[in-house]
């Protein structure tokens, strides 16, 4: 998983995604932040034996969604039979079940929950064109179907990197049982100043649109979500920065908060850790 992942989480978050333009003016824009591919790729019947394979006391369900538009979403529902916690999980920027999947996803399965992961618009098997507020509607009609479909007794909501902005939003207004925010910023004017080196800070302005600026994680915990929250970051994480996840820690207003700071972790290992898994472990026995 770390090989490919670094690549298009370095790749994706940064040497694609803020435009240096003249006057030291840095443009932050969904068409050049927002990974996306020309086209869907269907998964393929290797990658999904793969995955029954890796999982074979689970029942795995290929899902197809509808958007409102119109636009076909593809993903997996890994029903675990002794369990009736989901866990959503929202993928970092430019991570697709097919090949990236595989590895995260036996991971998040010995906190022995269920598992619903969709490929976001615009990558991997899913079609369409990707932006902030299109993403986050995706999501919410995702989690009405898990809702309806499946009727969890609990759900946990998994963001990674851009995908906590998602799972995040969804908290201001879904009545959830926990949140995981993984690799996360506070919120794009803070991602920004943290990635500007100091001796270039006074002699640049941020543009970017205001779907950017109203997507605050530190915000949403502060003001809008109180319940269990666990935060997961990297020691050495250069993509985004620890400092950033323990902003988000410090706003909080749950009573039951966890911050785990993985030591000489990067962007993509902190799930590896044996002891980042263990403390998750016990954060979910504990809901």
């Amino acid at each position: 998983m770390q090989g490919l992942l670094k690549k298009i989480t370095t790749g994706a978050m940064i040497g694609t995604t803020i435009l240096m333009t003249s006057a030291c003016t840095m443009r932050l824009s969904e068409s050049t932040f927002i990974a996306s591919d020309e086209v869907p790729a269907a998964f393929t019947a290797e990658f999904t034996q793969q995955l029954q394979q890796a999982m074979p006391n689970h029942l795995i369900t290929q899902l197809s969604l509808e958007a409102s538009d119109h636009v076909k979403l593809n993903g997996f529902y890994i029903d675990n039979p002794n369990s009736l916690t989901t866990l959503v999980f929202y993928q970092g920027n430019g991570m697709k079940i097919e090949p990236h999947g595989l590895s995260v996803l036996s991971t998040l399965l010995t906190l022995n929950t269920d598992i619903l992961v969709m490929d976001r618009r615009g990558l991997g098997a899913s079609e369409g064109q990707p932006s902030i507020n299109n993403i986050i509607a995706d999501a919410q009609q995702q989690l009405d179907y898990l809702h309806q479909q499946y009727q969890p007794e609990k759900v946990i909501l998994h963001g990674y990197s851009l995908g906590s902005f998602i799972a995040a939003d969804l908290a201001k207004n879904n009545k959830i049982d926990a949140l995981v925010l993984h690799g996360s910023a506070t919120n794009a004017d803070d991602w920004v100043d943290e990635k500007t080196p100091w001796y270039m800070a006074p002699f640049m302005t941020l543009e970017m649109s205001e779907d950017f600026r109203k997507t605050d994680n530190k915000q949403v915990v502060a003001q809008y979500y109180q319940g269990p929250l666990l935060v997961i970051a990297g020691e050495d994480d250069e993509e985004v920065p620890p400092e950033l996840a323990e902003k988000l820690y410090a706003a909080s207003q749950s009573a039951q908060k966890e911050l785990i700071i993985v030591p000489d972790a990067g962007h993509v290992e902190m799930l590896d850790a044996p002891e980042t898994m263990k403390r998750y472990q016990a954060f979910v026995r504990s809901l």
